[in-house]
């Protein structure tokens, strides 16, 4: 079990990494619970719908290390965004049922968070102009 659910939380970070939406939400539970450092939601179609605006500042994740236990797994990498911010720190706690994520805990480095939501917002402002 253990491997499996390692081998599912590294091809979500890396799906997720890649701005692949479709595998992304493929992956999750419809009853999906999202907390954490961010705003919290619940259900599939909640949690994806802010997901392209933050991929389109996000070139990649980069992996540090995965710590699983039963069928939850604990992911540290680097949210790296093409922004002044450049790498975020990020952690996701993943828990999974049946082969679906059915709850993710996300924590991320807030000194380095208003640059990416800054220029998510000055590229939506340009996308309108």
């Amino acid at each position: 079990m253990g491997d499996d659910i390692r081998a599912l939380a590294l091809e979500y970070n890396k799906a997720f990494g890649d701005g692949k939406l479709d595998r992304v939400a493929e992956m999750l539970h419809p009853d999906i619970e999202f907390d954490g450092t961010a705003k919290p939601t619940h259900g599939r179609e909640a949690y994806m719908s802010g997901l392209p605006r933050l991929v389109s500042v996000l070139e990649r994740n980069e992996l540090h290390d995965v710590i699983v236990d039963g069928n939850r797994a604990f992911i540290l990498y680097d949210f790296v965004t093409a922004t002044p911010a450049g790498r975020v720190l990020s952690g996701e706690l993943l828990t999974f049922e049946d082969g679906l994520i059915t709850k993710i805990t996300l924590l991320f480095d807030h000194r380095r968070w208003p640059e990416v939501i800054g220029e998510i917002q000055r590229r939506a402002q340009a996308a309108l102009a």
